[in-house]
């Protein structure tokens, strides 16, 4: 740059001639080189300024290009952040799905529980029938048996369902003659009774409430050898029903 204009200031001083040669008789006389001299002076002056301005210049240029950098990795991590944002809300998306599934399943499940089953039955001893001590009374007419529990060949009825159960049983007198009879569960006495009445024919009942177990067996077992008498009016039933399932 400084080689050029010195270039330029050359030309110059050719083509325009000294400046002595234009000046008047009564003017002092300077230095042959002064006018050089004060012309190259702001030559330098002047590169000096387009020095600085270039530097400035410049020095602008990477403030801008630092700031372009700065912008374009800060739309860059926006960029990024974005995607990490998406990503997160499809996952957390996802989770509650998932989780929302999983919820209903258990409040299914829950609900399917609490749903009490519908466990019952009613059996009728359609004849007269002398049962010996010890025996089991079979009653052989099934009236009701939701839940299949009773089998009217053996007299068992087997819980289908652990829970909280009632039984009755109704048992009908000959005559003079007595019924003793009782409830057992799985061997075990739970209540027991007897029915007699002078010269009468009569029906008196028994009942419990018995916690069981599923797959637990109960009956009505004769206490001494008894007539069950039945006719129209005198019936010999054993009934039972679930009352709450145990749930675990």
């Amino acid at each position: 740059m400084f080689f050029v204009l010195l270039i330029f200031v050359k030309i110059i001083l050719i083509t325009s001639g000294h400046p002595n040669e234009n000046r008047k008789n009564d003017e002092p006389i300077c230095s042959k080189f002064d006018y050089e001299e004060k012309l190259l002076e702001k030559v330098i002056r002047l590169e000096m300024k387009m020095e600085k301005i270039i530097e400035e210049v410049k020095d602008k240029e990477k403030d801008v290009m630092t700031i372009a950098t700065d912008v374009s990795q800060r739309v860059g991590n926006m960029e990024n952040n974005a995607i990490q944002f998406q990503h997160d809300v499809n996952q957390t998306m996802i989770e509650l799905s998932d989780n929302f599934k999983e919820e209903t399943a258990k409040l299914k499940s829950l609900a399917d529980k609490s749903l009490l089953p519908i466990v019952g039955f009613n059996a009728l001893l359609s004849l007269t029938k002398t049962v010996n001590t010890g025996n089991k009374v079979v009653y052989d007419t099934v009236i009701t048996n939701q839940g299949e529990g009773y089998d009217s060949v053996t007299g068992l009825f087997t819980a289908p369902l652990t829970g909280l159960y009632f039984f009755t049983a109704h048992a009908c007198n000959q005559g003079n003659l007595d019924v003793k009879y009782a409830i057992y569960q799985e061997g075990t006495l739970t209540t027991k009774s007897i029915q007699y009445d002078n010269g009468c024919y009569s029906c008196s009942s028994v009942s419990t409430i018995a916690m069981v177990n599923k797959a637990e067996r109960v009956w009505v077992q004769s206490l001494d050898t008894s007539v069950y008498y039945s006719d129209s009016f005198r019936w010999n039933t054993f009934a039972g029903s679930l009352l709450n399932r145990q749930v675990r």
